[in-house]
């Protein structure tokens, strides 16, 4: 739940009330819309940091047009509130990508899903969010259920030192973009549209120098045909509705349950690389989705606690 005092930033939502297991449902929608990301990303042809590029350019206007369609605006108060965030969550995919010229994905996924136990540990300071012990247990239990999904498929795991530091890195950044956005959402009464229209204009500033630097015309000559339709879907599907829902339920559902809950958009991807990509689920990675859905299922079960610090 959000405590403290709110200052508005943009448009506030109304104060009503809302069905208990609402949260829950918003945040079953946005690790379907995630987990669709990287079977989706995949089919994308043109080099990565070119679709990183058009992404954003393609997303931030459209949420720019509703926020004005709403009867809202774009101020700098927002812009500045939305600038670190928005910059780490820019500089995150260009890390994402980097990493994938280094790693394999189930290095880089690997490491992302340790992310919800650090949660779990800096979440009492930063939120006042103190998980019990049933929670920190079942949320470990959740990590290695996510991690036999990932490395079960059974391709070669290959990193070199650079790579390693990449992917981690690239937890860091999603982490921090993670954080401020709860810290935002617990904090302010910004609207979620505004929030993410906020978030993709600084992610878009913050792609536009490494694209320039790193890619020639040459690559942004390879972006065409069927790239525009799975980067659109990418864009508007993951990239607008899945993070503006993401940022309604920062204000509902702690962030160490929610990094949890995240872990089962592994769960998505494998499930729609089988008919997009053609790869087939192993018994290995069946076993880890149970371990993985068990947990996420007893955490759901768990009350809320949380406790401000003294």
């Amino acid at each position: 739940m959000v405590t403290g005092n709110k200052k508005s930033v943009a448009i506030t939502e109304p104060s009503r009330q809302l069905p208990a297991n609402l949260p829950l449902v918003v945040m079953g929608f946005v690790v379907v819309s995630w987990g669709a990301g990287p079977p989706l990303s995949k089919l994308v042809t043109a080099p990565p940091l070119v679709a990183v590029l058009i992404r954003f350019a393609i997303s931030f206007p459209l949420l720019f047009a509703v926020v004005y369609a709403r009867g809202g605006r774009i101020d700098r108060q927002l812009l500045r509130h939305t600038a670190l965030p928005g910059i780490a969550f820019g500089i995150n995919l260009v890390f994402v990508f980097a990493t994938l010229q280094e790693a394999t994905v189930a290095v880089l996924s690997t490491m992302v899903a340790v992310q919800p136990v650090l949660l779990l540990l800096v979440g009492g300071k930063l939120f006042g969010e103190y998980p019990t012990a049933k929670q920190f247990a079942w949320s470990l239990l959740g990590v290695v259920g996510a991690v036999i999904v990932i490395l079960g498929a059974g391709d070669d795991v290959k990193a070199s030192a650079l790579g390693l530091g990449l992917a981690f890195t690239a937890m860091l950044t999603f982490t921090v973009y993670f954080v401020l956005s709860r810290v935002a959402r617990s904090s302010t009464d910004v609207h979620p549209i505004n929030w993410m229209a906020g978030i993709n204009f600084w992610a878009f500033v913050s792609a536009v120098p490494p694209s320039l630097v790193l890619m020639g015309r040459d690559d942004f000559a390879e972006f065409g045909g069927m790239d525009w339709l799975w980067i659109a879907l990418v864009a508007y599907l993951t990239g607008v509705i899945g993070h503006v829902a993401m940022s309604w339920v920062h204000g509902y559902i702690e962030a160490g349950r929610s990094s949890l809950y995240l872990l089962a958009m592994h769960l998505v991807a494998v499930g729609l690389a089988w008919p997009i990509h053609d790869e087939p689920i192993t018994p290995v990675q069946g076993v880890g989705g149970l371990v993985l859905l068990g947990a996420v299922t007893a955490v759901i079960r768990l009350p809320a606690r949380a406790v401000e610090p003294s």
